[in-house]
């Protein structure tokens, strides 16, 4: 950054302490950093990591008026009380609203509708992070050779160079994307996987112990459950928020499903072979 970037991040969890943390290693002294979290626990271990300047609730924060830019890290459902809570506070500078949400399409018209046409917002998409949550495991480095998506976008385009050149300092890759295209790659290569792994979980659970799981469980299993140890919380926002593309892909591979298991009935290798390579 050619000037110094009073910049605040709300939602101080594991994407978010990540995010704090990348910008101080990577600009130092040249980044303000006001962080904002509802939990006390959080706020006392925010406070002592140095990467901030002040760390308080939303309400409390006085240093918050004086941001250029506001990350917004929180669930998706959440997404809108906040907006409306920014939208009422009389920033001294030009201000861009950020986020680093995995549903593009529905935050953007929470965006669209609540902010004052004196805000400009810039959605973005990380893919990054790791099934564990909270600030005490965020990540220094992070985002670091990570793809960052740019969707949804109601501001001028030298607000929307200035968001994709904080990702790409950090060390990410940014590309732009529509929020409905964004929704329906995601629904598939994001989404619908965790449906499948929290699922192979639950059925898992159910018919084993786990001294068994623990003891027989291979490889291949551990590493298709990892990521079903992430927060059901907020997974089931995102599930929810991405709902018709996630419905879809369940469909799809039910159909898939389906075929297989007759497949077995009829003691068919070579169909089965087949509809494995399909």
């Amino acid at each position: 950054m050619k000037k110094k970037t009073n910049i605040t991040i709300i939602g101080l969890g594991h994407i978010g302490g990540s995010l704090a943390s990348s910008l101080k290693n990577v600009h130092g002294k040249k980044v303000r950093i006001t962080g904002i979290d509802n939990s006390t626990t959080v706020i006392k271990q925010a406070l002592k990591s140095g990467f901030f300047s002040e760390v308080s609730t939303l309400g409390k924060s006085e240093t918050i008026k004086e941001s250029n830019i506001v990350f917004v890290s929180v669930g998706i459902r959440s997404m809108p009380l906040v907006f409306s809570e920014l939208a009422q506070i009389d920033f001294k500078n030009k201000i861009i609203i950020t986020d680093v949400g995995s549903v593009k399409e529905e935050i953007f018209k929470s965006a669209v509708k609540i902010f004052p046409k004196t805000f400009e917002f810039v959605g973005a998409h990380p893919i990054a992070g790791t099934e564990k949550t909270g600030f005490k495991n965020l990540v220094p480095g992070l985002f670091k050779k990570k793809p960052v998506f740019i969707s949804g976008t109601n501001a001028k385009k030298g607000s929307i160079s200035l968001i994709k050149n904080i990702w790409k300092s950090l060390g990410c890759s940014v590309y732009l994307i529509s929020p409905r295209k964004h929704d329906k790659i995601f629904g598939h290569l994001s989404h619908l996987p965790h449906v499948l792994a929290f699922g192979l979980r639950n059925i898992v659970n159910n018919k084993f112990t786990t001294r068994e799981i623990l003891k027989y469980g291979g490889t291949s299993y551990k590493d298709y459950s990892r990521i079903s140890k992430s927060s059901e919380t907020l997974w089931s926002e995102i599930f929810l928020s991405n709902r018709k593309n996630l419905i879809s892909g369940i469909k799809e591979f039910k159909v898939y499903l389906d075929k297989l298991e007759r497949l077995l009935e009829l003691n068919s290798k070579k169909k089965t072979e087949k509809h494995l390579k399909s």
